[in-house]
């Protein structure tokens, strides 16, 4: 849902509280204050507010007749970098989404040895786990300086894996016992990565379909998948 002055910009513009002569009357749709994700169909920033995946507000302007003004314009390639930001945001996501299927591997595999589980080697696994993610950067500075950039980026991805891994590795054994008594209730969303009960209450269900951060991940992907058609990426 809008906020008041959100729902106001809409309305009556974002210079609803300038005086007549301070009206913006020379911006284009192609000027550097305009928002030109908006100009593509939405603001991702407007998504998600007040929401663990919130992005911040944007201080770009949000202007319906300036997206009309760049309709006969839209070869002009902001459509490509619109698709480039939306899919590292579902990256994002897709992260998020590992890392909540492997906490419920990791805690169902925690209760099943029961109390006093082997905390010191997972210590000592997220050690070694460290050794390599230092060594790996190391190596991503050395291909950087070589300008070997596609090598850096595809190793920076393994980095980003390893401390996926260690952070599960660190859990606290109190969190790990915490969530494992719940852990055959719960689920994961694919679209949002939020942890659900499974045969939860239907109103409950549905609270969360229609929750800013579901709907709002579930239109990325489906704008995500129009634009792949429409820009023929």
């Amino acid at each position: 849902m809008l906020s008041a002055a959100q729902l106001l910009d809409e309305l009556m513009g974002r210079d609803r509280n300038l005086a007549p002569d301070e009206k913006r009357c020379n911006v284009r749709w192609d000027h550097e204050t305009t928002c030109k994700y908006y100009l593509c169909g939405f603001c991702p920033a407007e998504l998600f507010t007040n929401t663990r995946s919130d992005l911040g507000p944007c201080e770009k302007i949000h202007d319906e007749n300036l997206r009309k003004m760049y309709l006969p314009f839209m070869k002009e390639g902001y459509e490509r970098d619109f698709l480039r930001y939306l899919q590292s945001l579902l990256a994002e996501v897709e992260r998020r989404i590992r890392r909540g299927h492997a906490r419920l591997a990791l805690s169902q595999a925690q209760q099943a040895q029961g109390p006093g589980g082997p905390v010191g080697k997972n210590e000592e696994k997220a050690q070694v786990l460290t050794e390599k993610i230092e060594d790996l950067v190391m190596q991503i500075e050395e291909l950087g300086s070589e300008g070997r950039v596609e090598e850096a980026q595809g190793m920076m991805k393994l980095v980003e894996q390893l401390k996926d891994e260690r952070e599960l590795l660190s859990s606290t054994p109190s969190t790990i016992e915490s969530f494992a008594a719940q852990e055959k209730q719960m689920e994961v969303c694919e679209v949002c990565g939020a942890f659900l009960i499974v045969g939860d209450a239907q109103s409950r269900v549905d609270d969360h379909l229609m929750g800013k951060q579901h709907m709002g991940y579930a239109k990325i992907k489906s704008t995500v998948e129009e634009l792949k058609v429409n820009t023929q990426l």
